[in-house]
């Protein structure tokens, strides 16, 4: 796994059959890369590049995504909004792509394995918003598939950070998002899974994503 690049517009689209609209295939390989550089968002790519380091383990002990800030004071709303935010900047959001929640929050420590659980509130504001369909505690049975979900159609189901406070009105979080095919088969097998780290910036009211970093596995 590596960081593959840093970029503020690249999207993933409602096929997950195929590689993403707005990524590329390198080196002949199936793996797709985004396009642009990282080298001017350095803290959050580095904050990537140590969660690579250290999601090996359940628990690594150290602050990887949270990286030393504190959590955001935001109410339901607010947090929706932000997550509504960096969703709608990782995907397209539209009519034709399933997105899932799973409300098993990322853990600060750059693992896998979480005792905290997003705010059903939030969730629902979520799907209000049309950020989501629904919810999912996606079933794997390998690292070599993707993980299955109950759903009519295939999709993303995604996890989320808590949200961060770094600076005046700059939020912090990380999203980890996993292909999935539906209970009954539908959908590719192979496994594809992003995750990526963003800044928001909270001006009127409004989330802006203003920073992303993004490392891809396949």
């Amino acid at each position: 796994m590596r960081l593959d690049d840093m970029r503020q517009t690249t999207t993933i689209t409602g096929n997950p059959l195929a590689c993403a609209k707005g990524l590329r295939r390198t080196g002949g390989s199936s793996r797709c890369a985004t396009l642009r550089r990282f080298a001017r968002h350095l803290p959050i790519a580095a904050l990537l590049l140590s969660a690579v380091a250290c999601n090996t383990g359940a628990d690594a002990g150290d602050d990887i995504r949270g990286g030393g800030a504190p959590s955001a004071k935001l109410n339901a709303a607010q947090k929706a909004g932000a997550y509504d935010a960096a969703l709608r900047e990782a995907f397209n959001v539209d009519s034709e792509l399933v997105l899932l929640i799973d409300r098993s929050i990322l853990p600060r420590t750059g693992g896998w394995e979480s005792r905290d659980t997003l705010d059903a509130a939030v969730v629902r504001e979520l799907r209000s918003a049309g950020a989501i369909r629904g919810e999912c505690v996606p079933v794997r049975k390998d690292t070599k598939h993707g993980p299955t979900c109950v759903s009519n159609a295939p999709g993303y189901v995604v996890r989320v950070t808590d949200l961060f406070q770094v600076r005046g009105d700059t939020v912090r979080m990380f999203l980890a998002a996993d292909r999935f095919q539906t209970a009954s088969g539908i959908g590719p097998a192979q496994k594809f899974s992003f995750e990526s780290g963003y800044e928001l910036l909270r001006r009127n009211g409004t989330w802006t994503v203003v920073r992303e970093g993004r490392r891809i596995q396949k």
